[in-house]
């Protein structure tokens, strides 16, 4: 690019490529510098010989307002998931629960699943008709509490909390005690009523492909500096000095904090903590079982969290017949790859016995950061996107939520402010 940018985006992820894509169509000149060789941040997709992996997020909420605002579902060609899940019990016992309207198959463990009593039961739909009576964003408001402290107190057992909400809820939020903000069970609980979790056919990194088609990005290029110069912003960069009238700081919290010299103890802290998960990726010669749900570890115990046959879905994932199977763990153990792969495969095997052994280990991501910890009250002290630097402003889930909502949300509101969308910037954090 030979005239100077407008406008330099700091990372190529979602909040990133949305900021930039949004400044670009309001008629900025727009560049995008990125560390690594690839777009999304960690929604991105990879290829291991015939197999295409996901790397990062499992799959995305259909009914994120952020999404349905800036994605082309059907150019997508999303697959819809089951509106259910398998919850694995003691001796890889399996129990299946979701919505029977949308899944019949759901109906016998609806009804007779030991992970819930009767009484959960008849509370679990009394939720879900509480919180259909309000828009989704509307329920990260009020006063907050744990999401432990709220099922409890909408009269839910504890065995529901253990075997159920925690590998439900806590599984996607990376929380086993339910610690974090009720509000946003409330909020993921309602999109899940009325919608789906999705997966481009082609893999999740079709996502920020879609995103950044027409955008200048340059890859391999580490910004480790910022300053103001004369009304400018001066970049310093692995690739040399750069100059923009504007700089949007898109990168995940923690890099974003230090490249804006936060300090500890700040009251609207970017730099949030990190919640991290390894994804291992299997291969077989055929598949251990034929299950289409996402599979979740019911167990208060153990490294398992989610597992999918991703085959099932997506067949041109993998070879004719071959099974490609996706399993997350909670944290990011301190073993090598073989090590934790051996320890995961012992957790599996009460599941398929000693067919386990048929799994080949592909690949190992491993994610420190996948989100950020969002305890009861966290909305309090998010950071707002203008920041101490003239001229820099910044563009992240730190802004609103962690996920892909907040991410796609943070870029939007990002360009807003930078463009003096008031309507943009007035949109409520969720919506």
């Amino acid at each position: 690019m030979t005239a100077q940018p407008d406008i330099i985006v700091v990372g190529a992820g979602l909040a990133g490529l949305t900021a930039a894509r949004t400044l670009q169509r309001a008629g900025r000149r727009v560049r995008v510098l990125e560390r690594t060789g690839h777009l999304g941040g960690r929604v991105w997709t990879r290829q291991v010989g015939p197999y295409t992996l996901d790397a990062g997020f499992i799959g995305m909420f259909t009914d994120y307002p952020a999404a349905r605002r800036q994605l082309d579902y059907s150019a997508l060609d999303l697959v819809r998931l089951p509106p259910s899940a398998v919850l694995r019990q003691e001796g890889g016992r399996a129990e299946i629960l979701g919505d029977p309207r949308r899944d019949p198959g759901a109906l016998p463990g609806d009804l007779s699943a030991a992970a819930l009593t009767v009484k959960d039961r008849v509370m679990a739909g009394k939720l879900a008709a509480k919180l259909l009576a309000h828009e989704p964003h509307t329920l990260l408001n009020g006063p907050d509490q744990t999401a432990r402290d709220y099922l409890l107190g909408e009269g839910f057992s504890e065995r529901s909390l253990e075997r159920f909400f925690t590998p439900f809820f806590g599984g996607l939020v990376l929380d086993r005690e339910l610690k974090t903000s009720a509000g946003l069970f409330r909020y993921y609980f309602r999109l899940l009523i009325t919608g789906d979790v999705a997966i481009p056919r082609a893999g999740m990194g079709e996502v920020p492909r879609q995103i950044a088609r027409d955008l200048d990005v340059t890859h391999q290029v580490t910004v480790t500096g910022l300053e103001a110069a004369g009304g400018n912003v001066r970049l310093h960069t692995t690739a040399g000095e750069m100059r923009a009238a504007q700089v949007v700081v898109a990168t995940d919290p923690n890099t974003a904090a230090r490249l804006l010299g936060e300090q500890p103890g700040a009251a609207r802290p970017i730099a949030r903590g990190s919640l991290g998960s390894v994804y291992l990726h299997y291969a077989s010669d055929e598949p251990l079982e034929r299950q289409r749900r996402l599979q979740l570890n019911a167990l208060p115990t153990g490294q398992l969290n989610q597992v999918f046959w991703v085959n099932e879905e997506f067949p041109n994932r993998a070879p004719d017949g071959h099974g490609l199977l996706i399993v997350s763990v909670w944290g990011v153990p301190e073993v090598d790859d073989e090590t934790l792969s051996v320890q995961v495969l012992d957790e599996l095997r009460p599941w398929y016995g000693e067919e386990v052994q048929r799994l080949r280990l592909l690949h190992v991501d491993r994610i420190p950061h996948t989100q950020y910890p969002q305890p009861a009250g966290y909305a309090a002290t998010l950071p707002g996107h203008a920041t101490p630097l003239p001229n820099v402003f910044l563009a992240s889930e730190a802004n609103s939520l962690s996920g892909i909502q907040g991410a796609l949300e943070g870029g939007e509101k990002a360009a807003a402010a930078i463009l003096g969308d008031l309507e943009g910037l007035s949109r409520p954090r969720g919506a």
